[in-house]
């Protein structure tokens, strides 16, 4: 019995062996923390320090992009619509975490940590389906009655292109966009994945309605690389691992926001109408990666996690991590930073003060208390004209911001009525020319018609020229066999006169002399006969 006992343990300890490395590897591969997006979308765009939301990623993108609407198109899964993106960073910023509009970086996206087929609301109506990012912080819980997505986020296309892989050649026109909102309503279709939900847009049935035929619905394959996603036949490989938060993670370079907008006032990289400025973006990009920039613009992380690990390794990591960094604080502006060290000098001269106070006598604090009084007087007038200095130069960005935007509205309108006239132009060329070619083919229609009634007219004359000489060569012939039936006739009664004529002629025989003859008889017959 003690040997079947060790045989058994001895047999135990060898599947605990076994299965021991199978489920480590399955360990490292589990998850991955947030540092994985500040890692690999680096060298495709440039992270930015916001006050509101944290780091955000500014990407290197041509100047008409448009989150969920440039290089990628829709495909039908079993999760609902998902976007298939054609950038190589597509697997993240369009499946996690959030988009917003800036108006001075343009689009931004802001990270997350849960996956989504695509995070956007959907919208109907009058043959267009249409589609916008969903805010940083808005819940589809929430209801949209209280709040309104900017226009310029909205996509439209008409609803019979809603899964073609070119179906950023259908978009409707900037200009059009308000007039296509006022007409469609949202669609709340919605799809729960790892308890949480999100749009998932029109219902295959609805496509199939729109589109005219059937939609093919593809599967969906998890693959460990962002490399390999893509669609193959029938199915789509996804890339979309678990991230979880790591509190130090951080980029390695990372632009100071305000800091770079205060220095850099008419770099506006983007703008709705416009859309990206090249040259203000490469600036961008070149300040981030400038080794000798000022640190009060880019801020160095040189101590940053592991964007895979374990479990065990990652929350060691954080342990240690928080240790060392605790306290560590982002960017701040100048103002805040004045402000606090307003506040320390404040903080020393009251101690000061009171240590003072505590050393001399009433008639010293009597002396020291009026000193007090006018330092916090000029401190007090300090912060209230650093208020006014800050809200002047709020307005006079706010004032040339809505300059930039009216003169960009009037050049976008400018360029609307250009386009709307060249437009018309052609319609009026067209117009023109397919008169043209109508009354062209009307009138080779007519010359057609003509000369078949002419060859109809000349083939009725050449008939009845036929007609008229077969009646006349009758005729002839009739005329001439009459005019010989009327010879033959005479001919006949020529013939038989004659004959006639010969039957009454008399008919005289000789006659014998009487009792012998002589001349003188002879010569007396003769005359008889005569």
């Amino acid at each position: 019995m003690k040997i079947v006992n060790k045989i058994w343990g001895f047999g135990l300890i060898a599947l605990f062996m076994v299965l021991a490395p199978s489920t480590k590897s399955l360990a490292q591969d589990d998850y991955v923390t947030d540092q994985v997006f500040y890692d690999e979308l680096s060298p495709y765009g440039t992270w930015v320090y916001d006050p509101d939301y944290g780091n955000v990623w500014v990407p290197d993108v041509e100047a008409g992009f448009q989150p969920y609407g440039t290089r990628g198109y829709w495909a039908l899964t079993s999760y609902g619509n998902t976007w298939v993106s054609d950038y190589e960073w597509g697997w993240a910023p369009f499946h996690y975490g959030r988009w917003r509009f800036d108006n001075y970086y343009g689009w931004t996206w802001v990270p997350g940590y849960e996956w989504a087929p695509a995070w956007v609301t959907w919208r109907q109506g009058g043959g267009y389906f249409g589609w916008a990012p969903l805010f940083p912080g808005l819940s589809i819980d929430v209801s949209f009655g209280g709040y309104n997505i900017p226009n310029n986020y909205w996509v439209f296309a008409p609803q019979a292109y809603i899964t073609s892989r070119n179906i950023y050649d259908y978009y409707v026109p900037y200009r059009d966009r308000v007039t296509i909102i006022n007409r469609t309503t949202y669609i709340n279709n919605t799809y729960v994945y790892n308890n949480r939900r999100y749009y998932s847009g029109p219902r295959s049935v609805e496509i199939q309605r729109a589109v005219g035929r059937p939609v093919r619905v593809y599967d969906v394959n998890n693959v460990r690389r962002a490399s390999d996603r893509g669609v193959r036949d029938n199915s789509i490989n996804i890339y979309r691992p678990a991230v979880r938060r790591a509190e130090n993670a951080r980029p390695a370079r990372v632009v100071d926001g305000n800091a770079y907008r205060r220095e850099n006032p008419g770099q506006r990289i983007a703008d709705p109408a416009k859309g990206v400025n090249r040259g203000s973006a490469e600036r961008l990009a070149r300040t981030a990666k400038n080794e000798k920039t000022n640190s009060d613009l880019v801020k160095v992380n040189s101590e940053r996690p592991e964007s895979r690990a374990t479990g065990r390794s990652n929350r060691d990591a954080n342990r240690a991590n928080n240790s060392a960094d605790r306290g560590a604080q982002p960017f701040v502006n100048e103002n805040e930073g004045n402000s606090r060290r307003t506040t320390r000098s404040r903080q020393r001269e009251q101690q000061q003060t009171q240590d003072m106070d505590g050393r001399t006598d009433a008639s010293r604090q009597q002396i020291d208390q009026p000193r007090r009084q006018r330092a916090q007087q000029t401190e007090q007038v300090n912060q209230q004209r650093q208020q006014q200095a800050e809200q002047q130069r709020q307005q006079r960005d706010q004032q040339r911001d809505q300059l930039r935007q009216q003169q960009a509205e009037q050049q976008r309108q400018q360029a609307d009525q250009q386009r709307e006239q060249q437009r018309q132009q052609q319609r009026e060329q067209q117009r023109q020319q397919a008169d043209q070619q109508r009354q062209q083919q009307r009138e080779m229609q007519r010359q057609q018609a003509d000369q078949q009634r002419e060859q109809q007219r000349q083939q009725q004359r050449e008939m009845q020229r036929q007609q008229a000489d077969q009646q006349r060569e009758q005729q002839r012939q009739q005329y001439e066999q009459q005019r010989q039936q009327q010879a033959d006739q005479q001919r006949q009664q020529r013939q038989q006169q004659y004959e006639q004529r010969q039957q009454q002629r008399p008919q005289y025989e000789p006659r014998q002399p009487r009792g012998g003859g002589n001349e003188g008889g002879g010569r007396g017959s003769r005359r008889g006969i005569s």
